[in-house]
C-alpha cells in the first residue's frame, strides 16, 4: 500500500521496497602527524592495518559498496588546503585497491576536513535507493580554517550523507567533533579497532519499531490514523504508513533506518509529534505517544447538515472543519466549537473525554424566504432578548442583495428585523425595518 505527501508527490512507504544500496565513503587522514608513533607503530600503520581487517570481514556482503577519500597526501612548500582526494569511486569489490592505495601512501601534508567534507558532494554521485554513510577517521583538527561542523550540518540537510561516523585517534577530539557527527574516541589501538567494528555494525544492522498510541490506561489500543516518519535533519518524509494493530491486537512492526533521527507525526485531531526519536540498531525500539481519544456528535434535525470550525480552547488557529452529520475523534482536551448555522452558534470550553461520544444539540431551524418587489439593500439582524443585566442587542445575520429578488435562508428561531432602503434612493430617511418571527420546522415568508 502507498500513499503520497502533497508536498513531495513521492511514496514515503518504504517497507515493500527493495533494500537500498549502502554506499560507505571512508574518509581517511594522511597528514603529517599520523605518521607520529602510536602504540607498536605509527598512527598511519596502524589505522591501515585495523582498517583492513575490517575492510576483508565486509566482502561477501550485498549491497554495499566501499569508497575512499584521502587528505594530507602530499607534502608542500606550505598548507596545501585542497589536499583532498577521490582515490577509490564506488564501485564492486574495492576492497583491494583500497588496502594497496593505503599501503602505498605516506602522511605528509595537512588536515583540510571541511574541503574533504565538501568534496563528497561529487564522490556521491546520483543514486535513487541509497544510504550514503561518511567514517571520518582522524588524528587532529581542521586545519585550513574551514567549518567542519557547517559543512556536515548542511550537507546533511542536502540529504548527501547521513550523520557521519568520526573515530578521534591518539587523543580526546570529541569536543571539538561532536557538532560533525557520531565520535568515537580511540586512544589506544583496541579502542580504535572496537570503535570501526561497532560503527561498521551500526551501519549494516537493520532495525525496527513500533508506534504505540497509548489510551488513556496507557494501553496501546488507539490506531487507524496516519503516521509519517520525517528526518529530523532534512526535514524530509521517510516513511508513511496507516497505523495498525496486528492480529493479536498489538501496533505492528516497521523497519527502519536507524542512522536516521525521525519526527514522529501522528495525524490525530490535532497531530501529535515527537521528535528527535532515536532507532537502536539491531533491537526492536518501542516509540509511545499519547493518543486518548474521544467522540465529538451533534444531534441535529436538519437534513443537510451545518459545517463546525474546531478550536483548541482559547486559540484562534481552526485545527479541523466538521459536518453535524458526521461523528469524528479528537484528542482529549477542551475545544471552541462554531457552529455555522444563521446566525452562528458557538459551543466554549467543550470537553473531549477518552473514549466518550460528546454530544451538542443543533435547535432545528425555520426557513426564511424574502421577496423584494424591487432591488433592495440592507441587512437582517436577529433580535436578542434583554435581560436584568443588558438591554436588548440586534445580531447580524446576512446582506439583502439587490441582485437576488427572491432569496431564501435557513435560520435559528427568533425574531428577526430586516433594515433595508431602495437601491434607487439616494435619501438615508428612506430606511425601513420589517419585523419578522422564525419557527422550528415552519416557513416564512417575507416582502419588502
Amino acid at each position: 500500500m502507498f500513499f503520497s505527501l502533497g508536498v513531495t508527490g513521492q511514496p514515503v512507504f518504504r517497507q515493500a521496497e527493495e533494500s537500498p544500496l549502502t554506499r560507505i565513503l571512508i574518509v581517511f587522514d594522511a597528514s603529517q602527524s599520523m605518521a607520529e608513533l602510536w602504540q607498536s607503530d605509527t598512527k598511519y600503520r596502524t589505522a591501515v592495518k585495523v582498517l583492513s581487517g575490517i575492510l576483508d570481514s565486509l566482502q561477501g556482503y550485498n549491497n554495499l559498496e566501499i569508497g575512499l577519500r584521502v587528505y594530507g597526501p602530499k607534502r608542500a612548500p606550505g598548507p596545501d588546503c585542497e589536499d583532498s582526494y577521490i582515490m577509490v569511486p564506488f564501485g564492486k569489490n574495492t576492497f583491494a585497491p583500497i588496502k594497496s592505495i593505503l599501503n602505498g601512501l605516506s602522511p605528509q601534508g595537512t588536515t583540510p576536513i571541511a574541503y574533504s567534507l565538501e568534496e563528497t558532494v561529487t564522490d556521491f554521485t546520483h543514486c535513487d535507493n541509497c544510504r550514503n554513510v561518511v567514517i571520518l577517521i582522524s588524528d587532529g583538527l581542521e586545519a585550513c580554517n574551514g567549518d567542519p561542523c557547517e559543512v556536515s550540518r548542511s550537507l546533511q540537510q542536502k540529504g548527501i550523507f547521513l550523520r557521519p561516523f568520526i573515530v578521534g585517534i591518539g587523543e580526546n577530539l570529541q569536543t571539538q567533533f561532536n557538532c560533525i557527527g557520531n565520535f568515537y574516541d580511540a586512544s589506544n589501538e583496541a579502542e580504535y579497532k572496537r570503535a570501526l567494528e561497532t560503527i561498521v555494525a551500526t551501519t549494516l544492522k537493520g532495525a525496527s519499531a513500533q508506534v504505540n498510541l497509548l489510551d488513556r490506561s496507557g494501553n496501546p489500543t488507539q490506531t487507524d490514523v496516519e503516521v509519517t516518519l520525517f528526518n529530523t535533519v532534512t526535514g524530509s518524509p521517510k516513511y508513511g504508513f496507516i497505523h495498525t494493530l496486528n492480529e493479536v491486537g498489538l501496533p505492528d512492526t516497521i523497519k527502519l533506518d536507524p542512522l536516521v533521527a525521525y519526527d514522529v507525526v501522528v495525524q490525530t485531531i490535532p497531530p501529535i509529534r515527537k521528535e528527535n526519536v532515536w532507532i537502536e540498531p539491531g533491537k526492536h525500539t518501542t516509540i509511545r505517544l499519547d493518543a486518548a481519544q474521544g467522540i465529538l456528535s451533534f444531534i441535529s434535525e436538519d437534513e443537510h447538515g451545518f459545517s463546525c470550525i474546531i478550536r483548541k480552547s482559547g486559540t484562534r488557529e481552526a485545527i479541523h472543519t466538521q459536518s453535524t452529520r458526521q461523528n469524528e475523534k479528537y484528542l482529549a482536551g477542551f475545544y471552541d466549537i462554531t457552529v455555522l448555522t444563521m446566525p452562528r452558534m458557538n459551543f466554549m470550553n467543550v470537553e473531549i473525554i477518552p473514549d466518550v461520544v460528546t454530544q451538542l444539540r443543533i435547535p432545528p431551524t425555520g426557513n426564511l424566504t424574502v421577496k423584494q418587489l424591487l432591488p433592495m439593500v440592507g441587512s437582517i439582524y436577529m433580535e436578542l432578548p434583554a435581560d436584568k443585566d443588558s438591554i436588548g442587542e440586534m445580531l447580524w445575520v446576512d446582506h439583502l442583495r439587490p441582485d437576488q429578488l427572491v432569496a431564501t435562508f435557513q435560520l435559528q428561531p427568533g425574531n428577526y428585523v430586516a433594515i433595508y432602503r431602495l437601491k434607487s434612493s439616494a435619501k438615508q430617511s428612506d430606511t425601513q425595518e420589517k419585523r419578522f418571527t422564525v419557527e422550528a420546522g415552519k416557513n416564512v415568508l417575507v416582502e419588502l
